[in-house]
């Protein structure tokens, strides 16, 4: 098979902020895109692979077709145990500027 006879499959990535997103927000779009052939994934900005979170997400994550989410391991500004000892995605937001976020 050639380069040119590969057939290339449609993708999604979807990224968020918290646990529960990808559902609520986006449940139905990434499960039709799966149905359809598409290669899907997620991205969860905050929590830890080792919270109390992470099982939940991934069977969810699952359900929906999209495989193993991929965590980033931020901490979620509200919840301290989301993921012990990392920086909050607020934080790492305030470093990532040059002279602080704009307001």
């Amino acid at each position: 098979m050639t380069a040119l006879e590969i057939p290339v499959l449609p993708s999604l990535l979807a990224v968020f902020g918290h646990p529960d997103d990808e559902p609520l927000l986006a449940g139905g779009v990434l499960a039709q895109h799966h149905a359809a052939g598409a290669r899907t994934a997620v991205v969860t900005a905050t929590w830890a692979q080792d919270s109390r979170r992470a099982p939940e997400l991934e069977e969810a994550v699952a359900i929906l077709g999209a495989g193993v989410p991929r965590l980033l391991r931020y901490g979620d500004a509200r919840n301290a145990e989301s993921a012990p000892g990392q920086p909050r995605l607020v934080d790492a937001r305030t470093v990532a500027e040059p002279g602080g976020p704009r307001r």
